[in-house]
């Protein structure tokens, strides 16, 4: 009977262990299974930005936003409507601005510069050589 007793107490503690080790064993794979499901999330957002200009919001309420723009030789950002802005230039730089109709304009500016660009819809490349660095206030 003590013999069938200590059968059974270590069939249960080996069953128990069991239980334990197979619910963590799917607590892992259950990670590692939404990890994988996030990676490619990332990387289709990575692919998205991917060659178009970063940029960085400073501020923004309800009557204006402010964005540092940056944009490395040969960089676009997105072709989309812009609001009425005024972009300041922290360096010298070159881009070609592309509207949505074909045209195309090249624009030269200084470091220091202020200008002003009426609404419309565009999309803009740094055609220089060096990185290109705007400070861009719309109003909404």
């Amino acid at each position: 009977m003590e013999s069938l007793t200590r059968f059974l107490m270590g069939l249960l503690v080996a069953t128990v262990m069991l239980a334990f080790s197979t619910g963590v064993v799917m607590a892992q794979e259950k990670a590692k299974a939404e990890k994988a499901k996030a990676a490619p999330v990332e990387e289709k957002a990575k692919a998205a930005t991917k060659g178009r200009a970063p940029t960085k919001v400073l501020f923004e309420n309800e009557k204006f936003r402010v964005v540092e723009t940056r944009s490395k030789a040969g960089e676009k950002n997105e072709m989309k409507a812009r609001q009425d802005r005024v972009i300041y230039s922290f360096n010298a730089g070159k881009s070609r601005v592309h509207y949505s109709d074909g045209k195309t304009e090249d624009v030269s500016f200084k470091a220091g510069e202020v200008r002003f660009r009426k609404a419309d819809t565009s999309q803009s490349e740094n055609t220089g050589k060096t990185e290109n660095r705007n400070l861009v206030i719309t109003s909404k």
